[in-house]
């Protein structure tokens, strides 16, 4: 049986804590913590995930972390299992399990799409997060259209928008909104341009609040 692409968002109302900390040495970072993975419930996609499989899957990215250090992860969700620099966006620095779910900390890049990050939580907007990774899919009850995951493999944890208005953006992902919008367009050149050139940052998170306030307005429009 071919493994599956599985991507996950956990519910709105279930958004991660932020928070900052600063670091020796290396200035002060944003962090998300929160939960990461849940167990044992009918999910938005008709997915069931036994807690062994949570369990499995905390486990290996714990492993992970501690034989190789925080793992990376992206802004918004790509077409595939693999992570790509050019879209990093944070770390995720440790995750244990809670019960039935998996819960853990990203720690927010100074650089690059963490800026990216960092802007929308810093003006108020709400931030999830979302597993992605791979498994095998049965039918648990094809009668409620559930399916059991198994042999879950997850791969890393990415940060997504909230989607607590799904129809202000009906087909668009966060990264179509930003190259559609000539702030975003603006933001996501500069992103890449300035991890070590402060004046070229605040002048990232100038065109940064001008993207975030046109899509404030969009939405309050099509409301």
């Amino acid at each position: 049986m071919d493994a599956k692409l599985l991507i996950e968002t956990i519910d709105p109302e279930r958004k991660p804590v932020v928070y900052e900390n600063r670091e020796d040495g290396t200035g002060r970072f944003l962090y998300l913590k929160g939960l990461f993975l849940e167990g044992e419930v009918r999910n938005h996609n008709g997915r069931w995930y036994p807690v062994d499989q949570i369990e499995r899957a905390v486990k290996g990215l714990a492993e992970r972390i501690k034989q190789r250090g925080p793992q990376a992860g992206e802004l918004d969700h790509p077409e595939g299992l693999n992570i790509n620099f050019e879209r990093v966006s944070h770390a995720i620095t440790e995750i244990h399990m809670d019960g039935k779910n998996g819960v853990g900390t990203l720690r927010v890049m100074n650089a690059g799409r963490g800026l990216i990050l960092k802007g929308a939580v810093d003006i108020g907007i709400e931030v999830g997060v979302s597993s992605r990774g791979s498994g095998n899919l049965s039918w648990m009850d094809p009668s409620q259209e559930v399916e059991s995951v198994s042999d879950f493999d997850l791969v890393t944890i990415d940060a997504v928008l909230n989607p607590s208005a799904p129809n202000a953006f009906p087909k668009a992902s966060f990264a179509e909104s930003l190259m559609v919008n000539p702030h975003g367009r603006e933001a996501c050149y500069l992103s890449e341009c300035v991890a070590n050139d402060e004046a070229a940052q605040r002048y990232l998170r100038k065109e940064l609040r001008k993207f975030f306030s046109d899509i404030r307005d969009e939405v309050s429009w099509r409301k």
